[in-house]
């Protein structure tokens, strides 16, 4: 797959750190028909030969762009591969658990999006150590999107925004938005999920929704008072899309304000009720 026949040599330098003491966090691409199955089998059992020194582990599905001419053939997860891979993890982790006292090898969020099962509760992902590769990302934000809810007091009238996310996250955002309306009936949150069709279709994740994209499949509609997205379509500390367009750039062609929030679930909820800092 790497055009490279020295590739599978560098596995054993993994062995060679970890034998030597040096504490590893690994990621696992998984790519059906490739090292699923069996063969994430036969990687989480490798890998759970060097622990306690191999300290967490996350797989995540291949992520697969309109942009392969030339490429080594990829397909993606669908609901029975990913559920599969998912209870695979799970025979794993019931071992590490067992022997070691915790699970270490985690599924990505998107597996279960994928998998159509439902996300699992905040014990399931024990320190997250994989968050950053989207383990547990959406349970925190839930969790957290449900505790301020209870904290939160509305001020002022009326308000309609429109919050634009990504194929995979859309069930779990227009959730979040309907508890946010039955909690404060002058709320009114719209939820529109935007078709990758820069990088590919096949791309469903937020964070790499474009401007243009945002632009394309937004303009005409009522958006409301404000636009709102993730911080994760911006390059970091910065209002600058993936396809160099700005958020001043998007303001100006929908005619609507746009705000951006972190993967945070108080922040998302002052998102949606216009709190300013």
């Amino acid at each position: 797959m790497m055009h490279n026949r020295f590739a599978g040599e560098k596995l054993k330098f993994i062995r060679q750190l970890a034998e030597n003491g040096i504490k590893l966090n690994c990621q696992v691409v998984c790519c059906p028909g490739l090292n699923d199955g069996d063969e994430l089998r036969r990687t989480l059992r490798d890998l759970g030969e060097l622990m306690p020194n191999i300290t967490s582990m996350a797989v995540v599905p291949v992520g697969v762009t309109r942009f392969r001419q030339g490429l080594y053939p990829l397909t993606t997860f669908n609901k029975q591969t990913a559920g599969e891979t998912i209870d695979i993890i799970a025979e794993y982790q019931e071992q590490f658990l067992r022997k070691f006292g915790t699970r270490t090898v985690f599924p990505s969020d998107e597996f279960f999006l994928i998998a159509e099962r439902d996300i699992p509760d905040m014990e399931y992902y024990e320190d997250f150590s994989q968050y950053e590769n989207g383990v547990g990302m959406l349970r925190s934000l839930m969790d957290e999107f449900g505790k301020a809810l209870e904290i939160a007091e509305w001020e002022g009238g009326e308000r309609h925004v429109t919050i634009a996310t990504g194929y995979s996250p859309y069930p779990i955002i227009c959730q979040l938005a309907r508890q946010a309306e039955e909690t404060f009936p002058q709320l009114k949150c719209d939820v529109v999920r935007i078709r990758n069709d820069f990088f590919g279709d096949t791309i469903t994740v937020t964070g790499l929704i474009t401007a243009q994209d945002l632009i394309a499949q937004l303009k005409g509609r009522d958006l409301g008072d404000e636009l709102l997205i993730s911080s994760a379509m911006l390059r970091r500390d910065s209002d600058v899309f993936l396809d160099d367009m700005t958020v001043s750039d998007v303001e100006r062609e929908l005619g609507v304000p746009l705000r951006s929030s972190d993967s945070d679930g108080y922040e998302l909820l002052d998102a949606m009720m216009g709190v300013t800092y």
